[in-house]
């Protein structure tokens, strides 16, 4: 006898889709770091300090292999110097990232918060 499940598959939902890319702590921030021209790893961590590289890194890889960025060869052996920029569709999330973002900054100001996008730590000094 086969096996007949109760219910059939749910269908592929679109919002779904976009959280499965957007989805975690780091991966929107990413995109919005790499669209203000903060291109390469070692950027990237000191602009996110709270991430682990390895955490960072196996979010450049799913970003990439998503089809949000795309990734330069390192400009060294030893991997360094690679740079990371959006696709077409990176920048066309940017444009559903920007509404989030508005939404997100409205609810924060109701709640009486301020909130500033980070500096780079390096650009400071």
């Amino acid at each position: 006898m086969t096996y007949q499940p109760k219910r059939a598959p749910l269908e592929p939902c679109p919002v779904e889709e976009v959280l499965s890319i957007i989805g975690g702590k780091w991966k929107a921030r990413i995109l919005l770091l790499v669209s203000r021209g903060h291109e390469t790893f070692s950027v990237l961590a000191r602009m996110l300090p709270d991430a682990p590289d390895q955490v960072l890194s196996t979010q450049l890889k799913a970003l990439t292999d998503d089809g949000m960025l795309t990734k330069s060869a390192p400009t060294s052996v030893n991997g360094a110097g690679a740079r990371y920029a959006l696709t077409a569709d990176g920048q066309s999330m940017m444009a559903l990232l920007d509404k989030i973002s508005d939404w997100g900054m409205a609810r924060l100001e109701g709640k009486g918060h301020v909130w500033s996008p980070p500096a780079d730590p390096k650009a400071a000094a």
